[in-house]
């Protein structure tokens, strides 16, 4: 896709969830025990139908908008996801969300097992741009949210525009990330 055809897509979501953004104030008030809200997501939460990121957009949630968590998380691709389900004047929705960014996100034990070797924490709250290639200039591959766990790939770091750049996997496939928004996670004991 070129980038003139995302900035379009991207405006007319934006111009969506505005045209949408009354009809949440409609809604009835939430009982307090079973919801939660949505934050640290400005420019809005993508609900997914499921518990990946490469799952189709259900509805982009506002900051600070009420969601019901339904069951337990459950870790995909490095994220921890919740199902969470939203009622606005247009109806019921249902789907998945990364955690982190819920208010009732208590924090997590990093899961062992699924990565080998070396993992690493995103912790940058507004999510971390993964590029094809070290460097500013590399091509934005995907943008993973706060608290994806990455493995590395043992190759070795490289300084490309004044950043220091990590190689990960996402996918099966090689990324690069700016290594100061990574922190490693313990290794699983042996």
């Amino acid at each position: 896709m070129s980038r003139k055809t995302l900035l379009v897509m991207f405006a007319a979501m934006l111009l969506l969830g505005l045209l949408a953004l009354p009809m949440t104030a409609a809604a009835a008030p939430p009982e307090a025990a079973e919801w939660t809200h949505v934050v640290n997501a400005w420019l809005g939460l993508r609900m997914r139908s499921g518990p990946s990121l490469t799952d189709p957009i259900v509805l982009v949630l506002y900051n600070g908008e009420d969601v019901r968590v339904n069951g337990d998380p459950v870790w995909a691709q490095g994220i921890r996801w919740s199902a969470v389900d939203v009622t606005r004047q247009a109806g019921d929705f249902e789907g998945w969300v990364a955690s982190a960014y819920l208010a009732n996100y208590p924090g997590y034990e990093e899961p062992m097992g699924f990565f080998e070797g070396e993992g690493y924490k995103v912790t940058s709250s507004i999510g971390l741009r993964l590029r094809s290639e070290a460097g500013l200039n590399g091509p934005v591959v995907r943008i993973v949210p706060y608290g994806t766990i990455l493995e590395a790939t043992g190759a070795s770091d490289k300084t490309v525009s004044g950043l220091v750049w990590k190689q990960l996997y996402l996918d099966g496939e090689t990324v690069w990330a700016a290594s100061m928004y990574l922190q490693q996670v313990p290794e699983a004991d042996e």
